[in-house]
């Protein structure tokens, strides 16, 4: 199984955004070219050529308010495409921190660490082989930051060790010529707008606000909830934190991520 992996935003509390999230897309090997063939007629059909649509160009409010109709078009049947797919979702969902989360050099963002224990107990209940992990890449610092933090998690922290569906190699592809690390771009855009238009909490009132709740509960819709393998705790497919500093205890005690 692949699983590409994207963000929009960033938590810090210099980001233009009040909100951010991390999105991971669950794959599987033998629907990636349906997938890739089906998005790849769409751009087609729309655009008429194969140049990337980030989530930037078409989850906006222009896209209804100035009449682009293409955009719209194309996002809602990307949405429809990938939604109708045999395809998972699972995300973190950020507020913009009033102080920059707590982070040890060398150690895996929070983050990044739950969204990984989501993918490993995903795996673990579909009975999946390996789990293979696929970045948009940056830059190559960045990228091997990353891979480095990454590992790290798997082979020294308790809760990584832990883990068996997990490959220890992180793939870092280009958006702009891998199809399937767009839907996770597009699905994090559009999470991200939903949480910052603050549709989690109050139903929508304009055209786009019902547009962009329409897209994200298709998206939704493709995630889980459930218990924990230990039993003891509930498990969000999307999963929204207010604070990435939090220790959570269990009932003996003992700090859990």
């Amino acid at each position: 199984m692949l699983v590409f992996i994207d963000e929009s935003g960033y938590p810090r509390p210099s980001d233009d955004n009040a909100y951010s999230t991390l999105v991971a897309v669950c794959i599987y090997e033998n629907d990636i070219r349906n997938i890739s063939r089906a998005l790849y007629q769409l751009k087609d059909s729309i655009y008429g050529k194969q140049d990337e649509i980030k989530s930037t160009n078409v989850i906006r409010r222009q896209t209804l308010e100035k009449n682009r109709t293409n955009n719209k078009l194309y996002a809602e049947k990307f949405v429809e495409i990938t939604t109708r797919s045999n395809i998972s979702v699972f995300g973190i969902i950020m507020k913009r921190p009033v102080t920059a989360p707590i982070k040890a050099d060398g150690i895996l963002p929070k983050q990044y660490q739950l969204l990984m224990k989501k993918i490993e107990y995903f795996a673990e209940r579909k009975d999946v082989e390996k789990a293979i992990f696929v970045f948009d890449e940056t830059n190559e610092g960045d990228d091997l930051t990353i891979a480095q933090e990454f590992n790290g998690f798997l082979f020294r922290s308790r809760l990584g060790k832990s883990f068996t569906k997990i490959l220890e190699t992180p793939l870092f592809v280009s958006s702009k010529v891998t199809p399937a690390i767009q839907i996770a771009d597009i699905f994090a855009g559009i999470i991200r707008h939903y949480y910052q238009n603050e549709l989690h909490m109050r139903q929508p009132e304009t055209d786009f606000e019902l547009w962009l709740s329409m897209l994200y509960e298709r998206i939704a819709g493709k995630t889980e909830n459930y218990l924990q393998p230990n039993g003891k705790f509930y498990e969000y497919g999307l999963q929204y934190v207010e604070n990435l500093n939090y220790i959570r205890r269990n009932k003996d005690g003992a700090s859990v991520v």
